[in-house]
């Protein structure tokens, strides 16, 4: 199945059994507060959650395929529509069962538009962004997460578990080890599971059985699973577009939430132009899909929130799109104070319904999912990344400290003096005026006074990011964002999250918690990689949509000011930040990156015979085995090592090696210098010059990417035979 086949079956599906799941939750003769359009995506979110965790589970278990997915979604369906029949069927005779819309929408702003004009500018909207979105980087190569979550993909397609068993890797000699499998650090704490790795992101973590723990939490690598069954590694290429595309729409719905459509249509428009939406959109990590169910959880807690009809369907899409973000990122789990605040707030404004159980029901389970996997299927990574979390805390416990004494004295206030806290409503103004105030400080601080001195006390510690960046580089971050949202796009942003805080509600201090959390913690600490754009993703799931909504905030408030030169200087202003992330954005639009790698692999595979052993002469920290031998091992099944430590190398089990695979009927090919060759007392038989060549923006850090450069790695396959 082509690549796009693949990606409207996916939605097809979805939207076929989300859109009977959401029927259930409408009784006959009851209003439905929204319109087509929060039906329609409230449908394809229902039916992706449904499908994706599905498949996750079989992926866990390691019974998945794609033939016994489709089966079980065919029986959900099938149980679904007799479900809704009878439903219907015992409904009173006098209730209607036609859906009835219900929904007030908000004053608009340019009110000579017709109400159809919305759908035309999504449509025109979905047609330029599927240009732009759907144009993937061929990131099948290894050494970096993008890799790792396209090899993983591939592998759950082939053998249908996320554990990876290697047959080969089991039968190896101990004494070899050293010699072909990496070390990881010490300082790991994973090293207590996992004392080696194959390739990065691969964990060893039984050698003698030759079982493999991926890296990373498992729902977005599931998802490319389901693509690569049905339409190879294209396909799950593409589905990072799709995520992006719903990312979008569902923030477009929260502003539309906040405002109009006209001011939702602005910022969906600024979103999908900024060049991180537009890289991270191609690039198959987790951003797109963690931006989706997140702003899909924020829109759905607003019309929870707000009473919305049925009451139950928004709590439930909430709940289930908050769980679900725990299975795709580790990094979120204080997203889990969300549903502290809002129990108490429900409970303590008395505006708690039997309904809101569907939020928290759902919400607690996958959040106990979440970790159970990360029990058992992702322990080194669980284990390392909750480690640098607790270097973070220890070095900087009087923020977490202070937080938790604020957090508890205000639990004990409101749960104790709940009707002198109401009294407090007369100081509103005050505290609102001293968070804007804190907030046009932050801003100055962030934009001109910490570029110049840097962190107070901070040293060049080189702890993060395996020891290559400084941690004093953070005090640019602000300015870094700027790169790509242009000066305006912060003014703007900074302007409108003043304005949301000034005419604060219930619904406003969703969007501003979850926005403003993830952009102090981010803006204060982004380093996770020495390259540039990469280190950037952090960004994309939260940030830059809440960044984005503050700006066309600002701009809609100038929209609906009565005197008319602060109306047209909205206009203006909404035209500079539009060219100006346009502007930013040169390179990014025109630039694929790998182009063309997908291609030459499979020419490279053509060229060894099936099943053969690859091994990689290269002691570097990041191998041409682990760039080049990771798609080889498992988008192309063949077994691969690096010989990582010639000193370590023992020859004679070295040979017996070869000796044992050449004997089981299996080719057996070195890469690299010959003189490991003789040491070894193995000879080669014949050789094959080969070149895979690519293209990719810069991996710089300190300076915006602009260059495109040409990567050449050039091989030398020597056909082993022993002596």
């Amino acid at each position: 199945m082509a690549g796009w086949a693949t990606i409207v079956a996916i939605v097809a599906a979805s939207f076929l059994t989300g859109r009977l799941i959401v029927a259930l939750f409408i009784e006959p003769g009851r209003h439905f507060d929204g319109d087509h359009l929060a039906l329609l995506f409230s449908s394809l979110v229902a039916g992706i959650a449904v499908i994706g965790w599905i498949a996750l589970v079989l992926a866990e278990l390691g019974f998945y395929t794609a033939g016994l997915l489709a089966v079980i979604w065919l029986i959900i369906t099938i149980g679904l529509v007799g479900t809704l029949l009878w439903q219907r069927k015992s409904a009173a005779a006098d209730q209607p069962s036609s859906l009835d819309f219900h929904r007030k929408p908000p004053i608009p702003l340019l009110r000579f538009l017709p109400a159809w004009s919305e759908y035309v500018f999504l449509v025109v909207w979905l047609v330029a962004a599927s240009w732009l979105f759907f144009r993937p980087h061929e990131f099948i190569i290894g050494g970096a997460d993008a890799g790792v979550y396209t090899n993983l993909a591939a592998s759950i397609s082939e053998t249908g578990a996320i554990l990876v068993e290697d047959q080969t890797l089991a039968d190896l000699d101990p004494d070899l080890y050293p010699a072909l499998l990496r070390s990881l650090p010490e300082k790991d704490k994973g090293t207590e599971v996992a004392p080696y790795y194959l390739f990065p992101g691969f964990y060893v973590t039984e050698a003698a059985e030759g079982r493999l723990m991926p890296q990373f939490y498992p729902l977005h690598p599931v998802w490319q699973a389901v693509a690569h069954s049905f339409g190879g590694v294209e396909s799950s290429l593409l589905l990072t577009g799709l995520w992006a595309l719903l990312g979008g729409l569902a923030v477009y719905l929260t502003i539309r939430e906040l405002g109009g459509w006209e001011v939702a249509a602005l910022g969906l428009t600024g979103l999908s132009i900024t060049a991180l939406q537009l890289w991270f959109a191609r690039y198959p990590t987790t951003e797109a899909l963690t931006q989706f169910l997140l702003w899909t959880a924020i829109w759905s807690t607003l019309l929870w929130l707000k009473g919305r009809q049925p009451r139950a369907l928004w709590a439930m899409l909430a709940g289930v799109a908050f769980g679900q973000v725990l299975l795709v990122r580790i990094d979120t789990y204080f997203l889990l104070v969300i549903p502290v605040i809002t129990w108490f707030y429900l409970r303590w404004s008395g505006r708690w319904h039997k309904e809101d159980w569907w939020f928290f029901v759902p919400l607690g389970l996958l959040t106990v999912h979440s970790l159970v996997h990360a029990q058992w299927q992702s322990t080194p990574y669980f284990y390392n990344t909750f480690s640098y979390g607790l270097n973070l805390v220890s070095r900087n416990w009087l923020i977490p400290l202070s937080a938790f004494l604020l957090g508890a004295a205000l639990l004990i206030l409101f749960g104790r003096y709940k009707h002198a806290v109401s009294n407090l409503d007369r100081y509103r103004r005050p505290f609102i005026l001293a968070a804007v105030f804190a907030v046009l400080l932050l801003f100055i601080y962030g934009w001109f006074i910490r570029p110049a001195m840097g962190d107070i006390g901070a040293s060049r510690d080189y702890w993060l990011a395996g020891g290559q960046i400084p941690t004093e580089l953070d005090r640019e971050n602000l300015l870094r964002l700027g790169w790509y949202l242009s000066p305006l796009g912060i003014i703007l942003a900074a302007a409108g999250i003043c304005l949301l805080l000034w005419n604060i509600t219930a619904r406003k201090a969703v969007v501003l918690g979850v926005g403003l959390f993830f952009s102090l913690l981010y803006l204060w600490r982004i380093q996770a990689n020495p390259h540039q754009i990469y280190a950037m993703r952090r960004y994309v799931p939260a940030v830059l949509p809440f960044f984005v909504i503050a700006a066309v905030y600002s701009i809609e408030w100038l929209f609906r000011q009565k005197r008319r030169w602060l109306a047209f200087s909205g206009v203006v202003l909404a035209g500079l930040w539009l060219v100006g992330l346009a502007w930013s954005a040169r390179g990014f639009i025109s630039q694929v990156d790998y182009d063309g790698v997908l291609a030459q692999m499979d020419e490279l595979d053509s060229k060894l015979d099936p099943g053969s052993i690859l091994i990689f002469v290269d002691e570097n920290p990041i191998t041409s085995g682990d760039v080049l031998g990771t798609p080889l091992r498992f988008i192309y099944g063949h077994d691969v090592f690096s010989l990582r430590d010639l000193d370590s190398a023992n020859v004679e089990n070295l040979r017996t090696a070869v000796e044992i695979w050449e004997g089981a009927g299996r080719s057996v090919y070195w890469i690299g210098r010959s003189e490991a060759l003789e040491r070894a007392g193995i000879s080669a038989d014949s050789s094959l010059p080969f070149e895979v060549t690519y293209q990719q923006l810069e991996q710089t850090y300190d300076q915006k990417p602009v260059n495109v450069i040409t990567i050449n790695w050039r091989l030398l396959l020597s056909e082993a035979g022993t002596k």
